[in-house]
């Protein structure tokens, strides 16, 4: 199994925002996380991350803890945020190099780098970046060192019929290689194009979405 939530409750101020979330997810799958702003997605995802520690409750990917540090168990992921505005003095290259240190894993190659498009703005610094073009950059970060669990908050916000196209051809070839991935989206002819196992958050927990209204 790649990951293993356990039990999972986050309180955000006076609002559990999740209560009790568990979920297995097996190497290979996509498990698309629904759900309309403010219903906890994001808020998940960020555990799932080893961004935001949860209130109770466990993360594991294969086999490892991601809490108290985790470093084992981040070494094993890519997480790609829906805001992605990280650090923005830092050159594309550098952002990548940064990542590829931490993971002790080699550096994006030209064809992965031209595979995004990420390519023509590699010296560039990610300040000076459009919204889409950083989504692209943090997605190429992502994948360096073959994650086991790559994780997509709104991959499909901001970014053109071009790039939605890629990103899903990314999470095709990801998926072939038995990555474990999480997408969170309210984007619903993209969920449908990745043909993947869809949940949506309802009052704090996960429920099988296709037995559940729609957000429209």
């Amino acid at each position: 199994m790649s990951i293993e939530l356990t039990n999972i409750h986050k309180r955000l101020g006076d609002r559990e925002v999740l209560r009790g979330v568990s979920l297995s997810i097996p190497s290979g799958q996509v498990v698309v996380i629904l759900g309309p702003n403010g219903s906890g997605k994001s808020t998940l995802l960020k555990i799932v991350a080893g961004i935001w520690e949860p209130d109770q409750g466990q993360v594991r990917i294969h086999g490892s803890d991601l809490s108290n540090g985790g470093t084992a168990a981040r070494a094993l992921l890519g997480y790609v945020p829906d805001t992605s505005d990280p650090l923005p003095e830092l050159l594309v290259s550098e952002l990548c190099s940064l990542v590829s240190a931490l993971k002790q894993a080699p550096l994006p190659s030209i064809a992965q780098q031209q595979q995004l498009g990420v390519h023509s703005y590699w010296h560039q610094k990610m300040g000076t970046l459009s919204f889409g073009q950083r989504k692209r950059a943090c997605l190429l970060a992502a994948l360096i060192g073959n994650p086991k669990l790559l994780i997509l908050d709104e991959p499909s916000n901001g970014i053109d019929p071009e790039g939605i196209a890629m990103i899903g051809d990314v999470i095709a070839t990801q998926r072939q290689r038995g990555t474990a991935i999480i997408v969170s989206t309210n984007d619903q002819p993209f969920t449908a194009s990745l043909a993947g196992r869809p949940l949506r958050i309802s009052e704090g927990v996960l429920i099988d979405a296709t037995l559940a209204p729609s957000d429209s």
